[in-house]
């Protein structure tokens, strides 16, 4: 994250925590005209389109108050079934589901894996691989996908 997104995250999310909510990651990009600013939110009872509308407002005021940007998109979305994990937090949300990992540099001569949660330590993450397990260093994820069931 650049300096602007982890300004606007961190001022997001405190106020959406009070409305049971948390910023799961944002996503500034200037590859066009205006920047374009993704915000994917989740929630424990789940995301609603009036939390994602919400949101929106929230971000569009934070944006203007701080001058930001003068001319942008704004996306808000829930992080879908097959939701990417950015965080420790959101490996430990999602202990015991199978997960899709892509490794930056490999395990062997792999850096693919398919498994299930089976633990956190500290910044590790051990992966059951069927009748084995590997122990991942978070900083080493490239991308992890909850695999859909």
């Amino acid at each position: 994250m650049n300096d602007i997104d982890e300004k606007l995250f961190k001022a997001l999310e405190e106020v959406i925590s009070t409305k049971d909510m948390r910023i799961v990651n944002i996503n500034i990009s200037n590859s066009s005209s205006s920047p374009s600013i993704k915000i994917i939110i989740d929630s424990s009872r789940g995301i609603s389109l009036e939390d994602c509308s919400l949101t929106s407002k929230l971000a569009d005021d934070l944006i203007k108050i701080n001058s930001y940007f003068d001319d942008y998109d704004i996306e808000v979305s829930s992080p879908g079934i097959n939701r990417q994990l950015f965080s420790i937090t959101d490996f430990m949300l999602y202990k015991g589901f199978t997960v899709k990992v892509k490794l930056k540099s490999g395990i062997g001569n792999q850096k693919n894996f398919i498994g299930k949660i089976k633990d956190i330590v500290g910044e590790s993450i051990n992966i059951e691989l069927g009748d084995s397990e590997i122990t991942v260093d978070f900083k080493n994820i490239k991308k992890a996908n909850i695999q859909e069931i």
